[in-house]
């Protein structure tokens, strides 16, 4: 399943450091996960509305952290 956080810039040099990179590598191995999971316990109510929670969080996270990125990488 591809990852929703991924994003590639036309100029190299407008990349992230490498700390940023790998907070977006750790945040699309969740996702992948919480993905499968998800597929794995569609039958439990509990699991199921708890994992949307998770994945809900997890977006916001990477929306904090790509605006943090923007504003590191416009300077």
């Amino acid at each position: 399943m591809e990852s929703p956080f991924d994003f590639a810039h036309l100029d190299p040099s407008c990349d992230p450091p490498e700390g940023y990179v790998a907070a977006f590598e750790l945040l699309a191995t969740f996702w992948c996960e919480l993905r499968a999971l998800r597929s794995e316990c569609s039958h439990d109510q509990f699991l199921s509305g708890f994992i949307a929670h998770l994945e809900t969080e997890l977006v916001g996270a990477a929306f904090v952290l790509a605006i943090q990125v923007e504003l590191l990488t416009a300077r």
